[in-house]
């Protein structure tokens, strides 16, 4: 009787050992999955639209930048065919899932990636969200610096036999960076 219950302690350790770890996993394997489509999806998207100016500099009548203005249906346009091409990954990723071997689940670094695959079922949660934002920073003595960003954050859940593992991946990417120069000082004091 002895035996049995050690032996019944030690199964109901490893599987809770092993959930345990796979429940880790699957995020690591979630996360890295949704990054990739991110990633495609920036570059397919930026491949697409060669035009990725997405502000139009003014200059008064001696040629001197007075002001940055943005372009907000070429951006419009830009965010949503990103957003519209995350959302087609994130469908394949719900068709496919992710796998995950066996000997990974073990931790021992030997088998790591080795033996038959566990499937898990991936499911999106709401809606792709991206946003752009810029920023301006001073770039030398005349110059100015002005970087576009897109951040995309998506929601998924990895579907696990004893439950389910939600994962938020945020991704930041430029997609824009420009230099503006300005007039050259007459002279410089520094202080």
């Amino acid at each position: 009787m002895g035996v049995v219950i050690v032996i019944l302690i030690f199964v109901f350790t490893a599987v809770r050992e092993i959930g345990e770890h796979l429940s880790e996993i699957s995020e690591y394997c979630g996360r890295e999955a949704a990054m990739d489509i991110i990633g495609s999806a920036l570059e397919q998207t930026m491949a697409e639209n060669h035009d990725t100016s997405l502000y139009t500099l003014k200059c008064d009548d001696t040629g001197k930048v007075i002001a940055a203005q943005l372009d907000t249906a070429a951006a419009n346009r830009l965010k949503n065919r990103l957003t519209e091409e995350v959302s087609c990954g994130l469908s394949e990723l719900d068709e496919n899932g992710i796998s995950i071997p066996i000997g990974t689940l073990l931790g021992i670094p030997v088998f790591s990636g080795k033996g038959h695959s566990i499937d898990l079922g991936v499911q999106q949660l709401g809606a792709v969200k991206s946003e752009f934002s810029s920023k301006l920073e001073a770039a030398g003595i005349n110059q100015t610096r002005l970087t576009v960003y897109v951040t995309i954050t998506v929601e998924i859940r990895a579907i696990l036999p004893n439950g389910h593992r939600d994962i938020s991946v945020c991704e930041e990417q430029i997609i824009n960076d420009s230099l503006i120069v300005g007039d050259i000082p007459q002279y410089y004091r520094q202080s």
